[in-house]
């Protein structure tokens, strides 16, 4: 392939390429005029019309939002209404719907997503806007072209598919406090406009609605996977201390063999019995942690409905595990302090 020239002439700023041999160069692309210098937004037209390139910028929310095809509806008019400042020579958008078990619906333009079946029983986790245009910022004469893509989430529909497949609780608790809700990602060429694109949509989600952020259950999810492995430290950190505890009262005298097996097994076969029962309340306080429900979603159709509504109804099995786990941890707390009663 010929190299590439640039060249500043009395007249035009211009790329040209190198001919043959014994050949004049030939110019392949002009931009701006000379009398008014080159510029940096000259200069970027020159590297994205020659290299083809993008630059890419994206940023994530992570904010308890509650959306429904009210608010989609808005964000769509806020992006048409900055593509219309601008002049757009092309222009087209698409619209998916990812439901669970890998269903997916996709519509070619708004309209037809607005037509889409609101009467479908399977809950959606993600909403995915992709638009494409070409346009023609002021002061150049070639299109550049932009790619903005807006995915929102809803923490419902994705739950509800961790639960049905299994998931630790643990990816749970972490999907939860570390997983966004609305992401925007804008292929550019130039910075400014991009810009503007990334601003309509902070200020889109500014105006929708959301659950307050717990900011300690927040946290506390991100450590709740060591709740067994504590609550069993804790225990056979206090089966030691009572074991030590009556050692040095029965070596004060001579103690009969039978004694000291007898000490041994129940201390053995206890502490097992106590720490695996710790465990498992160290187990029910984790889920009951991990799956307390934070009311986040987007609500399209029927299925959407029937997981929001069956939200209320999922706090009383999470506080029934979390009085569960707490109840049985006092429990087996005092009926280890009784150990030396059974020798």
């Amino acid at each position: 392939m010929p190299p590439f020239y640039l060249t500043l002439g009395h007249t035009m700023t211009q790329i040209i390429e190198n001919g043959e041999s014994g050949t004049a160069p030939i110019p392949i692309l002009s931009i701006g005029e000379s009398s008014s210098g080159v510029s940096l937004k000259l200069y970027q037209d020159i590297y994205h019309q020659v290299t083809g390139r993008t630059e890419r910028i994206s940023r994530r929310y992570k904010d308890n939002l509650l959306l429904d095809l009210g608010d989609i509806v808005q964000l769509h008019h806020k992006i048409s209404q900055l593509c219309d400042v601008h002049n757009i020579v092309a222009s087209n958008e698409v619209v998916s719907i990812f439901y669970e078990k890998e269903r997916k619906e996709q519509f070619t333009s708004f309209e037809r997503f607005k037509l889409h079946n609101a009467n479908a029983t399977s809950p959606c986790l993600n909403v995915v806007l992709k638009f494409n245009f070409s346009l023609i910022p002021a002061g150049l004469k070639k299109p550049q072209e932009y790619v903005v893509t807006a995915k929102l989430t809803s923490r419902l529909g994705v739950m509800k598919q961790l639960e049905e497949d299994d998931s630790p609780s643990f990816m749970r608790g972490f999907f939860f406090s570390r997983s966004p809700t609305a992401e925007i990602t804008i292929d550019y060429a130039d910075y400014v406009i991009a810009r503007g694109f990334m601003e309509a949509f902070e200020e889109w989600i500014k105006g929708t609605k959301r659950t307050a952020d717990n900011a300690i259950l927040k946290y506390v999810r991100t450590k709740s996977h060591y709740l067994p492995e504590l609550f069993k430290v804790i225990g056979a950190v206090g089966l030691v201390a009572l074991a030590l505890s009556n050692v040095a009262a029965l070596t004060a005298s001579e103690t009969p063999l039978s004694i000291w097996v007898r000490f041994f097994v129940i201390y053995a076969g206890c502490s097992y019995i106590i720490i695996s029962l710790l465990d498992l309340a160290g187990g029910w306080l984790e889920q009951a942690i991990d799956n307390y429900p934070t009311l986040s979603y987007v609500n399209l159709n029927k299925g959407d409905e029937n997981l929001i509504a069956d939200f209320q109804q999922q706090l009383k099995p999470v506080m029934w595990r979390f009085a569960k786990g707490c109840f049985l941890a006092i429990i087996l707390g005092i009926i280890s302090t009784k150990l030396e009663k059974l020798i």
